[in-house]
């Protein structure tokens, strides 16, 4: 296991070397620092000039490539979030597409209708139009309904061919992983049904998640990555158009035809287009 220290203000990393030393006499456990990894410039933290520049990515991606480098035969490289709101006996559930159907990747989804979820709050309305607008550009993995839960299974010998030169280090990296992996070979990661329960008083981040910020790097991916189409540029130049204000309005007005349907039917559903959304903006500002 790594446990990989991103910067926390609150010393994470030198926290679970105390427990480890206290509480734990195996040598299977290592805690990383990025920025150890910046200032020894290693390639993983090519672009990074302090642990402030990631949020999450740099330090996930650190962790990932560590593990692949020690080059063990049929590795499989799982990371998850430090809150465990998925508990990791479910480790099994990502592993078994990697084993047994040839997936280059597996990632958890709370969308699925086998899915568990126990939550808080109201992210779901900001969720549902997160997913809706990044599958609008991001048309290739549309099979994938939910990009962000913290819990994704990679085999190493494909994390080699995807964690280097990567421009997104905060919290949209994941669907840069999985773009540069569908690219390898169409379809090729799974997505599992998990039980998910929220651990809101583990959060980090008191916006939720930094939507705004996600979808514009998201945006940057499409023009990256992707052969353009007209649909999903007009979606990627309004997500750059985008700012709190607007994002805030969006919001507290999506339209009706999002919130009633599943997220896992936006792969088909495409009625709202990017006028409509400038409207909704224009009618309420």
């Amino acid at each position: 296991m790594l446990v990989v220290d991103d910067g926390c203000p609150e010393n994470s990393g030198k926290i679970a070397e105390k427990v480890l030393k206290e509480r734990y006499s195996e040598n299977n456990v290592k805690v990383l620092y990025l920025q150890d990894a910046i200032d020894n410039n290693l390639k993983i933290a090519k672009g990074l000039t302090s642990a402030d520049d990631s949020r999450k990515g740099g330090a996930v991606e650190y962790g990932m490539w560590y593990a692949a480098e020690r080059n063990i035969k049929n590795h499989i490289i799982i990371y998850t979030d430090a809150d465990l709101s998925t508990h990791l006996g479910q480790i099994g559930l990502l592993a078994e597409p990697l084993i047994n159907e040839g997936k280059f990747a597996a990632v958890a989804s709370r969308r699925e209708d086998l899915s568990v979820v126990i939550k808080k709050g109201t992210r779901d309305k900001r969720g549902k139009l997160f997913i809706y607008l990044w599958k609008r550009m991001i048309r290739r993995l549309n099979y994938i309904t939910d990009t962000q839960c913290g819990f994704k299974a990679f085999r190493a010998d494909v994390v080699k061919k995807i964690i280097l030169n990567n421009f997104e280090k905060k919290f949209a990296f994941d669907i840069e992983l999985l773009i540069k992996t569908d690219m390898l070979e169409r379809e090729s990661i799974a997505k599992v049904a998990i039980v998910w329960i929220d651990s809101e008083a583990e959060l980090t981040t008191t916006d939720l998640q930094p939507y705004i910020e996600m979808l514009k790097a998201i945006a940057d991916m499409y023009f990256k990555y992707l052969s353009a189409n007209a649909f999903s540029h007009s979606f990627a130049f309004f997500v750059k158009s985008l700012n709190k204000e607007k994002w805030d309005i969006l919001v507290n007005h999506v339209p009706e035809g999002i919130l009633i349907k599943s997220a896992i039917h936006y792969d088909k559903y495409d009625e709202i287009k990017v006028p409509v959304f400038q409207k909704i903006i224009e009618k309420n500002r």
